[in-house]
């Protein structure tokens, strides 16, 4: 009786939120284009959302191009870092920082855009991370093609990032990409798996059907050659407008994975631009550990398991000010009494280790154990550009974990010398509390960074742009 008062409060929440957010042909010359934007758009919706329908063909936003268009972009950082541990109880010396680093960033992305008629397109990038010599450091990051049928079905196959969520910082209705947000980039593009898409706008309507068929991910020619029919993944969802906040409904199945159904909002309440998530599968796909010293584990394939999130973001192009807000529930988390126990014998092991390998191994698992542990997060990001000065822009970000009172706080001041070249201050504050309820030590944030700690970081941004 009390799993199934869980379940009806849990989707009682999946619709508060929802509601929440309803409130409210290749030629021989190359052209070189500098707004991979300007080109088709964001990558997943660049060639499907078709705006009235009734007053063009959906042919019309492949546009037949005479050249073959390249840009992309690069990004050049020399990132200079302190790190003092513990600084209020341990090392207060601030000139003797307990790590010291050196992050040099030279990366780039170049991507092509081919447009043969007006049916067809074929589009691909390639990413390059410094340093080079390691082949992990190249990338084909996507690679796909357009092409429809009877002006009315289109479809897309190949490598290529997924919209499929609305949030920010974090997704749970995102079940297609193979990377989740990494929460201190949240607009990087992310990358997606090699799936067939299919995009059908319905008539006279702003309602859209898409569906999808999702190959597994792979490591080597070898396990290419052993996937099945079976092995492919399924996804559908419908999208439609309730007034003017557009709602869309989906689900998932893969195999021995857990089946998922999923819920997102979008909408605007004054100048605020809301949106939630809800996602509810039967059964979890993550493995739960339940001896933290013998880093014993389990599958939990039954029950029901409800992920949920909500939040707004604010855009004044006038002030130059970005605002977003997002709270998450996480039906992955464990219960703060088990969550407790196992870091308890984590630290138990941890403490008479018998040798450093044994200890280093402990420590990591730790880490894993404790990253994404709670039930309940929250994340917000402020920034003003021109703040007092055209060069000047200040910003902070901050990330919470609500089940145990530990987070990090990251506020940043840059200054734009000349044109490309910037140079930014960014302390980040790693902390946690005993007060109320929270953890101490065995905060989440606290124990990744590997103690209540103190960065210093100095950036220099050196030429980076698109081209």
């Amino acid at each position: 009786m009390a799993g199934i008062k869980k379940t009806i409060l849990r989707l009682a929440f999946a619709l508060g939120l929802l509601v929440a957010s309803a409130m409210g042909v290749f030629a021989e010359d190359v052209k070189i284009e500098t707004d991979e934007s300007a080109l088709f758009g964001d990558a997943e919706e660049g060639v499907e959302k078709v705006a009235e329908e009734a007053k063009g063909k959906a042919v019309q936003t492949f546009l037949k191009t005479e050249t073959v268009r390249i840009g992309g972009t690069y990004t050049g950082t020399l990132e200079s870092a302190f790190t003092w541990t513990d600084p209020w109880y341990g090392n207060r010396d601030p000139l003797a920082p307990e790590k010291k680093t050196l992050l040099p960033t030279a990366d780039a992305k170049v991507f092509f855009d081919a447009r043969p008629n007006d049916y067809t397109r074929y589009y691909g990038s390639v990413k390059a991370f410094w340093p080079y010599k390691d082949s992990s450091n190249f990338q084909l990051f996507e690679l796909f093609t357009d092409f429809n049928w009877n002006d009315q079905f289109n479809f897309r196959f190949g490598k290529h990032t997924v919209k499929w969520g609305v949030g920010y910082f974090w997704s749970p209705a995102d079940v297609i990409n193979v990377a989740a947000i990494d929460v201190t980039d949240p607009t990087a593009q992310r990358e997606g798996p090699v799936n067939l898409r299919l995009h059908v706008p319905i008539a006279n309507t702003q309602n859209n059907i898409w569906a999808y068929a999702i190959l597994p991910r792979i490591g080597s020619t070898a396990d290419a050659a052993k996937i099945e029919p079976d092995d492919l993944a399924f996804a559908a969802k419908y999208e439609f407008l309730v007034g003017n906040y557009e709602i869309g409904a989906g689900a998932y199945y893969r195999r021995d994975y857990a089946p998922k159904a999923m819920l997102t909002a979008t909408g605007s309440l004054w100048r605020l631009n809301l949106f939630g998530e809800a996602v509810a599968s039967w059964g979890s796909d993550k493995t739960w550990v339940t001896d933290a010293a013998t880093l014993s584990t389990t599958k939990h394939i039954d029950g029901v398991y409800f992920s949920g999130t909500a939040g707004f973001s604010y855009v004044n192009s006038t002030e130059n000010i970005n605002a977003f807000f997002q709270y998450f529930y996480n039906g992955d988390g464990y219960e703060d009494a088990d969550r407790k126990s196992l870091i308890s014998q984590a630290r138990t092991a941890l403490s008479v280790a018998p040798t450093a390998s044994v200890s280093e191994t402990l420590t990591l698992a730790l880490k894993g154990l404790i990253y994404q542990s709670g039930k309940h997060y929250a994340g917000a990001y402020l920034s003003k550009a021109e703040a007092g000065s055209t060069k000047l822009t200040l910003s902070i970000l901050a990330i919470a974990n609500l089940s145990d009172l530990s987070g990090f706080v990251q506020p940043s001041v840059s200054w734009e010398f000349f044109e490309r070249c910037y140079l930014a201050f960014s302390p980040s504050f790693y902390w946690s509390t005993d007060a109320l309820w929270g953890a101490g030590k065995d905060g989440e944030y606290v124990v990744i960074a590997g103690g209540p700690s103190i960065t210093l970081s100095l950036k220099a941004t050196l030429g980076s742009g698109s081209f």
